[in-house]
This record gives structure tokens, sequence and C-alpha cells, in this order.
């Protein structure tokens, strides 16, 4: 067996590129090892660091197996004369394929050849496929440099590939691989000889560089706790951003003025985290300390400490002169100057917006049962919820909508509550129920939030499309199917409040488009469902939206529910085929405009003129439980739908076996095809049958 690495070293590429690079790195590679036949039972090691992505394989093919050729040639007329002589035709053929005429065969039609290719040394393989694999590496942004064409995250620096210890000698972008490699940027940049895996991550440890991304994670935990007088905050996003930061990561505590720690809490550790990748630290109880730890990549530790606290405190220096500047000023005074903020050229500004927000968060709060000093809430939070934007601190730290909101919401006395509703507008993930009035309120605030956006782009006719999405609406959609999941005091009908936003808008004269508006929504939502539910069938997806009624493509509980229904009744290959069969007639009629009742068709049926025991039978069970089941499906009690779309199967099959739809009477298939509309209307209360794929059909 035979081993293979591969080094790419290039200038930093940036901490959220590299893991995304080194996973495809691997995974182009293997692929295309096994496709060329060499792979055997080998699995990809691999490595990464800023500067590097490095796989390795143990258990490679020495040689490409041999494999037979199959080759069809001329067809036997033209092989061959009338005295069964071999033709032109024949002998060109046997030329180009490498064979003699005694290596031929023939079938009934045609003449074959078999050739046996010698498979090409492994080696000579990675050869061929080394600079394709390294150039299908795809990148959110990439550059040219020098006088090349070929782009890449980074320009590349250097390419190591060592098979079995030898050289595999290819070029990419200029650079031509070796058994050469390079240690760390400052401490080690010489060059050095690897010609394995083992060694190369040997010699690049020895060298100040870590190339395992495990292992420079448990470091930097191990070491910010050992250097801190408390206990550092290590989130994981900022300790893997730390992680593809450095290639020989050292934790350093720094401090700042204990001064600054008069500021708003979220703004320190904003600042510290989200800007300077340090991580802020606290005490046993869980106050804020003036100190926070950085992961450095090289330096010494006293001079980059003093850089650190320098540029920190700096930061925070600004952030003061803008917090003590707003002080002076009261949420109301930043409301009234949102009149200067555009939200849109054709939607107005933001002080219009905070009308709207208003009006549409008790609206919604109405809608989920709240009563009257809920609903003063939700209005506050919705008037108050964009007031921050004129802040000063929210310009110097724009990542602290909302949070510096609801920090001088709380200094003016406002309910908690609703700060904290403005808190977390941006962040729905936060918000884990519907159980108290800082959730509900919260809740509601984002609804209105998402539906007033969504409400005035999709009324200019400005909808996502392809990958083009710059007014996020497709993450707005995301944020209410998120929050209809808190359960059913959440749910809302999504038309009628979309519909008051709509008007919202009107009230402010700004003139929308209702009928494209809903179109438009009714396919931004039906693309989330696609996307956020991936473990649920494509055809259960499918048949649960029923994307010809907006009304119900735009309920994400009775789409979640109807779901759920749906996967256990899609078991039975008979029972969906009996759901299909009304359907089916139903949409053929609309197609071929024969007429019928198709709205409040149950009550348009003349009995009479069904002319049928069973479609009587039929017809009565669908009037004993319409009913029941609306109030089912209005208290979203599946199990009721279920048994009674179930109570629908034996009757349905009856009526077919013994009764034609399509009678030549006019009267008598009017009855009948309005009865198969009023089936289909309870059959569609679990779903679209006639989208769900059966098994051996």
């Amino acid at each position: 067996m035979s081993h293979l690495v591969v080094e790419l070293g290039c200038e930093e590429l940036p901490a959220t590129f590299v893991q995304k690079a080194v996973d495809d790195f691997a995974r182009g590679l293997a692929d295309e090892l096994r496709a060329a036949g060499i792979l055997g039972a080998a699995t990809a090691k691999p490595f990464a660091t800023p500067r590097r992505l490095i796989v390795g394989f143990d258990g490679l093919l020495s040689q490409q197996p041999d494999v037979v050729k199959e080759t069809r040639g001329p067809a036997l007329k033209a092989a061959y004369d009338d005295a069964g002589q071999p033709t032109k035709a024949l002998e060109g053929f046997c030329r180009s394929a490498g064979v003699e005429l005694s290596d031929l065969r023939k079938d009934d039609q045609y003449v074959w050849a078999d050739k046996k290719v010698l498979g090409k040394p492994s080696l000579e393989v990675i050869q061929e496929l080394m600079p394709r694999v390294i150039g299908s590496l795809a990148f959110e942004k990439s550059m040219r440099w020098g006088g090349g064409r070929i782009r890449f995250a980074r320009p590349i620096r250097w390419l190591l590939c060592a098979f079995d210890g030898q050289a595999v000698p290819f070029n990419f972008a200029g650079v031509d691989a070796s058994l050469q490699s390079r240690g760390h940027r400052f401490y080690a940049p010489e060059a050095f000889t690897a010609t394995s895996l083992d060694q190369l991550v040997t010699e690049l440890r020895a060298r100040f560089v870590e190339p395992d991304p495990e292992r420079r994670r448990e470091l930097i935990l191990s070491q910010a706790k050992t250097v801190a007088s408390g206990t550092p905050e290590v989130h994981d996003a900022l300790v893997d951003e730390n992680v593809f930061l450095t290639e020989w990561p050292t934790a350093i505590k720094g401090t700042f003025p204990a001064e600054y720690l008069k500021l708003p809490e979220p703004v320190l550790t904003t600042a510290m985290a989200k800007h300077e990748r340090m991580f802020p630290v606290r005490d046993a109880s869980g106050k804020l300390l003036n100190e926070f730890v950085f992961i450095r990549n090289s330096g010494q530790d006293a001079e980059v400490s003093k850089g650190c606290e320098w540029v920190l405190s700096a930061r925070f220096n600004d952030a003061k002169f803008f917090f003590d500047e707003d002080l002076k000023s009261s949420l109301d005074h930043f409301l009234e100057r949102t009149v200067t903020v555009v939200f849109s050229e054709k939607l107005g500004n933001v002080r219009q917006r905070a009308d709207r927000l208003a009006e549409l968060s008790e609206a919604i709060a109405r809608a989920t049962g709240a009563d009257d000093s809920e609903a003063i809430l939700a209005r506050r939070a919705g008037l108050y919820a964009k007031a921050d934007l004129t802040a000063g601190l929210v310009g110097e730290l724009s990542s602290l909508q909302g949070v510096i909101g609801s920090e001088y919401a709380l200094r003016e006395g406002m309910l908690s509550e609703v700060a904290w509703a403005l808190r977390v507008q941006y962040d729905p993930s936060q918000i884990k129920g519907f159980d108290t009035v800082a959730e509900r309120t919260a809740t509601r605030l984002i609804l209105a939030d998402q539906l007033d956006k969504l409400a005035g782009y999709l009324g200019l006719g400005m909808g996502p499309s392809g990958s083009s999405d710059p007014f996020a609406l497709r993450r707005a959609a995301t944020f209410i199917i998120s929050l209809s999941g808190l359960g059913d005091k959440a749910a809302v009908e999504i038309l009628p409040l979309f519909d008051v936003a709509l008007e919202l808008y009107a009230k402010q004269g700004f003139e929308l488009n209702r009928d494209e508006a809903v179109r438009l929504l009714a396919e931004v939502f039906s693309g989330r469902y696609t996307a956020l539910w991936t473990d649920t069938r494509h055809d259960v997806l499918e048949a649960a939206m029923l994307e010809e009624v907006p009304t119900e493509v735009l309920n994400p509980q009775r789409v979640r529910r109807r779901i759920l229904m749906l996967e256990k009744l899609q078991a039975d290959p008979e029972f969906v085929q009996t759901m299909t069969r009304p359907l089916n007639i139903v949409a053929s009629a609309k197609k071929k405009e024969i007429p019928f009742a198709t709205e409040g068709a149950l009550a348009q049926i003349d009995v009479a003129a069904l002319d049928s025991v069973e479609a009587v039978t039929l017809y009565t069970l669908l009037k004993s439980q319409e009913e029941s089941l609306q109030r089912s499906v209005a208290e979203g009690n599946g199990l009721q739908i279920t048994r009674a779309v179930e109570n629908l199967a034996d009757p349905i099959r009856k009526f077919f076996d013994s009764t034609m739809v399509m009678a030549e009477e006019e009267d008598i298939r009017f009855a009948r095809l309005s009865l198969m509309q009023a089936t289909s209307d309870q059959i569609l209360c679990v779903g679209d049958f006639s989208k769900l794929v059966v098994a051996g059909t």
C-alpha cells in the first residue's frame, strides 16, 4: 500500500475560508483518486492552518489496475464483403483499436474489439489530476496575482506533493510542486524537506506550526484558562475564529482602564470579542473584569499585550465619547431623528416605518390572544424598535443595533419586557417559547418587523431571484417560519396580517401591488420550506404545501402538521391511491372546463341528482363530519383530521367501484363532480395525495 501527502501553501487565508477549503480539498482529491481507480481503502487525513491546506492518504494502490476496454467496430455488413473477407473499414478499425483481426469478436450486428489497457503508475496519475483538484477549489471571494489568470483565495507560494517518498512533479499557478515545505512565517521561515504526512507534521511542530485544528483548539482553551485571573468567555464561534487565525497559538493576558467598565456591558464584550477577537474575562460572580485574553500567533508576550491594550483602549475611548453624547438625549429624541434615515427610496424613512411597526405589532398581539396590557407593550416595542439607529454608539458599533436601544430603554425606566424585545429583535434564536410576556412581546415585534419588510419590497415586485436577495427577504421568511414553531399560541394566519402590513403602507401613501406581493410571498415561503426542512421527503413536502392555495402555503404550522399526517399515511400505497382519485378527477375536469361547484361544493350538491346509493353514502359522511373536521383544523388537532380523512377511504372505493362520475346527463355529472370537489376539500385538510410518490407506481 502506498502513501500520498499534499500541502498547498499560500498567504494567510481568511479564518472563515479555511475549514471549508480543506474539506473541499480532501473530498475533491479523494473523488479523483477513486475515479482513477487507485484510492483503494484509503481515507483522507486533512490538516489546515491559515497558511496551508494538507491532505494525506495511507493505503493507495501503487498502480492503476489493468482494464479491458470494449470498443464497437463497424456493422457486420460493412466489416466483411460478400466473400467473407475483411473490408477496408474493418482493417481501419483494427489499426485504430490496436488489435489484430484474430482478436475481434462478433455479435448479431457488430464487430467488437476487446483491448487490454495497462494501468498507469499511481505517481503519473496523481501528477495529472493534482492541478485539476486544486483548480476546482472555490471560495466566496478569490483573486488573481502577478500576471497569471488563475484565481484563488490568496496567492499560492509553495506546493509539496510526495508519493511513497518521491516528489510528484506538476505546476499550478506558476508554482512547481516539490518536497519542500515551510515553517512559521516569523519563527522558522526556512524551507525544509518532508516526504510523508507523519514527517511533515513532525517537522512543522518543530518549526512552530501546529497543523491540527483540534490540537490548536485545545491549546487555546487550556491556555486561556491558565493566563486569565477569572473565567474567560470562550464561545465556540470566537474559539473557531482564533483556531483559524493562528498556526502557533499562545494565550496572553491584557487589561484596560477600569473606568471603561461604566460603559454598557454589551459594548465592552462586543468590542473585545467581535472586533478584536479577544476573550472577555469574568470573576466568580459573573461580573466583567477589566481584563481580556488574546491569542497571539507571533511576537513577544509583553509587546503584543501592550499593543492589544492600546488598540482596545482606543476603541473603548471612542465608544465612551459616543455613549456620553447619547446620554444627553432620550429614545424619543433618537426616534424623531430617524426621519432623516431612509428605509427605502420607495418606502419612506425609518420614522414612518416606526409608526407602521407600532400598529402592526399591536395587530399581531391581538391576533395571538393578547390582552390590552400586552397589546400596549407590543405597540411600544414596535414604535421604538429602530430608534437607536440614530444613536452615536450604534454608529460606532453597528452590530449592537437593538442591544443599545434595549440598554437606553432600561436606563429611561421602560418596562423590561419591551427592552428585552428590542434586544433580541435581530436574533429570534434567543426566544425559546411563547410562555412569558417578554417572549410574546419579542415574538410579536419580530413578526411585525419581517412582515413590514416583506410587504414593502414584495409589494414593489422586488422579490429575491436566484442567489440574489439584497433585502434579505428569504431571511425574513425564515424568521417567521421559525417563530411559528414556538407553539399553537404563537401561530398566526400570515396572510391577514400581511394584508394589514400592506394597508399600513397605503395609509402613508405608498402604492403597492397586493396580488403580486401575495404571489411572491407564497413563492418565498415555499422556497424556505424546501431549504429549511431538508429531513422531509420532497414529495411529502410538496403535498403538504398546497401551493395552489396561498393561504395554506403561508401557514407554517399547518404545513408542519400536514407533513406529520402525510408521513404517517403515505406508508399505505392503496390508501394514497384511493385519496388521489377524487383529486385527479377534479383537476382533470377543471382543466377541461367542465362545469361543477368549486366553491362551497358540499352545500350546492343536489342529492337526488347524484343518482347513486354509494354517492349518497359518501355525501352523507362528508356532511356529517364537515363541521367537526373544520373545528379540528382550526384547533390543530392532527389526530382528528387524520381520522376524518381515513373515514373517507371505504366510501370512496365503493363509489368508484359502482358509479361513473362523467355521466352523460349534465345534472348528474354536475352533482357527482361537485361531490368529488367536496371530497377533495376534506382530503386536502391532510394534503395533496396526488403529489406523493408511491413505491411501485
